[in-house]
């Protein structure tokens, strides 16, 4: 990180005088001192100058900056205990930011009285006014305000967009390799899900253009080869759910296993699955280079405004306007909120028959944050199952798990697994979509590859891992 030049406003740039200084003072690094200088002084409302900001400066900034209350005491009660315990030689600015970092993402997880309701309305009515969500949340307006642009700052809440699959000409598809030797990459895959394991599985979710399906499907068999089992699931849009009842403002997210166990023993009916939806018959969409372009952007960010749709798209700020409200119109983009509370860092994943849906997913509601979905078998239609994923506090799927296992019967098609690392993102329309032909572009050889299981576990990261699937 570059470090920052203080603004002399007429106050000493120190961080304390000398002589007040903790113990802890001397031990520090002089870039690590630089970040202490800088949280102090942002706090304070000075400002900084720098030649350069890059990520880590930026980074910084807004954590410093969306932290509820005070950072920069807790930062030096925290390096005063560390130094008291003894032998420490030297502290480092990565020391020190990594210090920051875990108080960040703890302090902006432990949602407040309002950023809770709030959450749990927002989460569900992407898109909707705050006059809507304040009245949905039984909160005033100024306090439904302030709860968004906390969430928003922090990064806790985006809203984002879907492709809506159905207008597209699109399918969603997840395609789950047993134990595999390669697995399929390209454009049109948007999510991994790793889970290690002596038989380890790989799924993917891809998104394809429905006419190409038994192409997709023979590219599929393909595989069987170097894998023990492949298979290709149509895949719903799924539902994601916040729910709060197991966070405690004290201790932050902890689950009741033992309140989770009982609601599993109260059982439920077997569910009937509907068909997952078909796109509707393909109409031209006639789409401009302009369209495209305004797409991806509404995908990464649903409520940009004209002037930064403008600076993704580099197009006139009367064309962004005019053809953003024509797609939204049109509902060719659908918002979708997107939730990360970073010490919701563990992911479970279960797949479910009919049968024992009705047993899990009550008690599954009532787990921090949720995505619930259905899955379809591509190449034999009966065969449906529900996908449930979960965000839960670090350390606690595995045990999550083992209480399924104890309370879910044998007979049953039931599995759940921990994940263990994943890659997210979205298909690029402006990459995929062919204008001229007034179609999407579909050359097996060129958009989809066999890349070793090795190498995608590798990219794969731990942290970030995908919750909402579509």
């Amino acid at each position: 990180m570059t470090e920052p030049e203080l603004v002399n406003d007429g106050r000493d740039d120190t961080i304390v005088p000398d002589d007040d200084a903790p113990s802890f003072w001397e031990k520090l690094s002089p870039s690590a001192m630089a970040v202490l200088r800088f949280v102090k002084t942002f706090e304070e409302g000075g400002q900084l100058e720098v030649f350069t900001e890059d990520a880590d400066f930026k980074m910084l900034r807004k954590m410093v900056l969306s932290y509820r209350g005070s950072l920069y005491p807790i930062l030096n009660r925290r390096l005063e205990e560390v130094v008291t315990l003894g032998e420490v030689m030297i502290v480092s600015q990565r020391d020190v930011m990594s210090l920051i970092i875990n108080l960040w993402e703890e302090n902006i997880s432990r949602l407040s009285r309002t950023e809770l309701p709030f959450l749990e309305v927002a989460i569900q009515n992407p898109g909707k006014s705050l006059s809507f969500l304040a009245t949905r949340a039984a909160l005033s307006y100024a306090q439904t305000r302030r709860a968004q642009k906390r969430l928003n700052d922090s990064g806790v809440l985006k809203t984002g967009g879907m492709l809506n699959t159905r207008k597209l000409g699109l399918e969603r598809v997840l395609v789950i390799f047993e134990s595999p030797t390669l697995v399929l990459s390209g454009p049109y895959v948007q999510k991994i899900l790793m889970i290690d394991g002596y038989s380890p599985i790989v799924l993917v979710v891809a998104t394809i253009p429905y006419k190409k399906r038994s192409e997709f499907l023979d590219t599929i068999r393909s595989f069987r080869n170097s894998t023990s089992s492949v298979s290709a699931w149509g895949l719903s849009d799924g539902i994601p759910k916040l729910n709060g009842l197991y966070l405690n403002q004290n201790r932050g997210w902890t689950l009741d296993l033992l309140h989770f166990r009982l609601m599993l023993r109260k059982g439920g009916n077997p569910l009937i699955l509907s068909d997952v939806a078909s796109p509707v018959p393909h109409e031209p969409h006639g789409f401009t280079y302009a369209d495209v372009k305004i797409i991806d952007a509404i995908v990464d960010s649903f409520g940009s405004t004209a002037a930064e749709l403008v600076h993704t798209t580099k197009l006139s700020s009367s064309t962004a306007f005019r053809r953003r409200a024509q797609l939204l119109k049109r509902g060719i983009v659908l918002p979708r909120a997107r939730v990360n509370l970073p010490m919701l860092s563990d992911r479970v994943i279960c797949l479910l028959s009919p049968d024992c849906s009705g047993d899990i997913i009550p008690a599954w509601a009532h787990l921090p944050l949720t995505y619930q979905s259905r899955i379809q078998n591509l190449e034999n239609p009966s065969d449906k199952k529900v996908l449930l994923v979960s965000a839960l506090p670090a350390g606690s799927g595995r045990d999550l798990i083992d209480v399924l296992d104890d309370e879910t019967s044998k007979v049953h098609d039931y599995s759940a697994h921990l994940v263990a690392a994943g890659v997210g993102g979205s298909s690029k329309v402006a990459s995929l979509y062919d204008r001229r032909s007034d179609q999407w572009k579909w050359d097996v050889s060129k958009f989809f590859d066999a890349i070793t299981y090795s190498v995608v576990r590798q990219d794969a990261s731990p942290k970030n891992i995908p919750l909402d699937l579509a």
